[in-house]
């Protein structure tokens, strides 16, 4: 399934799930030929697309395209050999030529039969609970995505302890930001509201933040869901409107998760959107996908730099990343392992990444029973007092000259400076001496003038204009500012140690993010290393022209 924030779309999720079908929603910001290669890796019989698709961080575009791959049936058979049904939702507006495409079933028409009523219920009796009901395709900020299953006993049980958490009744209004295409929209947004009987508010086809927020005070909402970017969006919002005290003070909670939130960013939230009880979510696709969370009744610091404690029926461990065989003591760093209800079954169609997922030891206890675990490629810690803190990725992490040096706290240090910068991501690029670099790629605020000609490890990534660098703005900020490099060097020297100090600071106008939020670290190592590239090769056709 292919589909936005449309009517449809919720229909389709509960149909599926009644009579047995896999359901696989896919990212609509997807090209044709990753539509086809996902369509293809999970041998899918039915493809259901909406006419028009609004992409999050890009301009709405007709599926047309994907129809002319798929209703042609020598075309179908040459592209997706499985596919035998083509259902197309959302052609209100008559922007897709129905005669063009025979073999498309409507949606709105299969309302009008009823003829397979009986074997509806015959289907729903055999359903068992481990069935698989759902496939994710994993929104891969490290590599490319993978398709993790998900079955009724996973998503719902989530759905249930995720809603118990944040005490949700029939008198909630859940604004939902997230897609519902992404688990964190369909488990924590769609599955969490019919459990609990309560009212879920899609504001927006694709996210937009001052739909998000219109939404909130119509609709009073009483809880906010997002991850980090979506919610730095909405404050950028909130100076273009009015100034009264309590505008929002319908909200009563939230979820926040997708990445490691910052301090600075909660207290913001905090203070203009009214979010004193905003809660961490950590989790995952494949655990289905929330593990730990904080609690309404969690203290100010337990908020700021934790993720609280498990979900019932769950169990975590933290082990050495080069033996998963030794835990660690509290207060020691290492992968964070998950076991319990969760877990997806399995990696569709792909026992290696499967079996490189999942470890499956022995059981120690009174059953004997083998005991499945999650590696969940994250970094974390348990405190003294128990509580959990989530420290990074490992494939994150930066290992510079032998020393282990985490993004996050450089992130959090520059995003304090929110009023100048509005985006941060760090990441490790090659470097001959010390392995890694630190390289720091940094979006500022409108109203923030980024100097010409700065030092040669300062590199200008925004859009150019005519062969020439972007036009500085010189609308200034109260304190008026302008950053250079060395300004951001310099916020990291005055509260880490010297290892932590950016080498290189890209300049860009916008993040490389998934359709679900999420900075895509691995594409920004790309850009950081072929721009390297660039320098070196410039620098070495100068040189070719200097006397020697």
């Amino acid at each position: 399934m292919e589909l936005a924030h449309v009517r449809g779309h919720k229909k389709v999720v509960y149909a599926c799930a009644k009579i047995g079908v896999i359901l696989a929603p896919l990212n609509p910001a997807y090209t044709d030929l990753q539509m086809v290669a996902a369509l293809n890796h999970i041998s899918a019989s039915c493809v259901v697309l909406s006419v028009e698709l609004s992409l999050p961080y890009k301009a709405p575009r007709l599926t047309k395209l994907h129809f002319q791959t798929f209703i042609s049936e020598e075309r179908r058979l040459e592209s997706i050999p499985s596919l035998k049904h083509i259902l197309m939702v959302n052609n209100s507006l008559a922007k897709c030529d129905r005669e063009a495409f025979p073999g498309a079933h409507w949606y709105h028409e299969l309302f009008n039969n009823d003829e397979h009523q009986g074997r509806i219920f015959q289907q729903s009796a055999a359903l068992r609970p481990t069935d698989v009901v759902n496939i994710q395709f994993t929104s891969g900020t490290t590599s490319s995505p993978k398709a993790a299953c998900l079955t009724h006993i996973n998503i719902l049980n989530n759905a249930s302890l995720v809603g118990n958490s944040m005490k949700l009744t029939e008198l909630d209004v859940i604004c939902c930001a997230p897609p519902l295409f992404h688990c964190f929209g369909i488990v924590l947004g769609l599955l969490a509201v019919m459990v609990h009987g309560s009212t879920l508010l899609l504001p927006s086809e694709s996210f937009n933040p001052k739909a998000v927020l219109d939404a909130v005070l119509k609709y009073r909402a009483t809880a906010l869901y997002g991850v980090p970017t979506m919610f730095l969006a909405e404050l950028n919002e909130l100076p273009k409107r009015s100034a009264k005290q309590n505008l929002f003070s319908s909200l009563r909670t939230g979820l926040i998760g997708g990445s490691i939130i910052a301090p600075a960013l909660r207290q913001r939230l905090q203070k203009e959107l009214g979010l004193s009880n905003l809660l961490n979510i950590y989790g995952m696709t494949e655990p289905s996908p929330v593990v730990c969370m904080t609690r309404l009744d969690d203290s100010d610091e337990t908020h700021h730099h934790t993720v609280s404690s498990v979900l019932p029926h769950t169990e975590i461990k933290i082990v050495s990343r080069d033996n998963h065989q030794r835990v660690l003591k509290r207060g020691e760093r290492g992968e964070l392992l998950i076991s319990g209800y969760p877990l997806m079954k399995e990696y569709w169609n792909d026992e290696q990444k499967t079996a490189d997922a999942l470890i499956t030891e022995s059981g120690s206890d009174l059953t004997h029973k083998q005991k499945v675990w999650l590696r969940t490629g994250d970094e974390a810690t348990i405190r003294r007092d128990g509580t959990i803190k989530i420290t990074g990725r490992i494939k994150d992490i930066i290992i510079r000259g032998g020393e282990n040096i985490y993004p996050a706290e450089i992130e959090n240090v520059l995003l304090i400076h929110r009023d100048l910068v509005s985006s941060v991501a760090v990441v490790g690029l090659p470097d001959d001496y010390y392995g890694e670099v630190i390289s720091a790629f940094i979006m500022v605020q409108e109203c923030v003038t980024i100097p010409q000609g700065q030092d040669k490890l300062s590199i200008d990534l925004r859009e150019k204009s005519g062969g020439q660098a972007p036009a500085t703005r010189n609308i200034l900020s109260a304190q008026g500012t302008i950053i250079t490099s060395e300004d951001i060097r310099n916020w990291v020297r005055t509260r880490l140690s010297r290892n932590y100090i950016p080498k290189y600071v890209f300049w860009v106008s916008q993040m490389p993010l998934t359709a679900s939020g999420k900075i895509e670290k691995y594409k920004l190592r790309e850009i950081g290393q072929r721009s390297l590239m660039k320098l070196q090769l410039g620098k070495s056709e100068r040189s070719r022209y200097l006397p020697q």
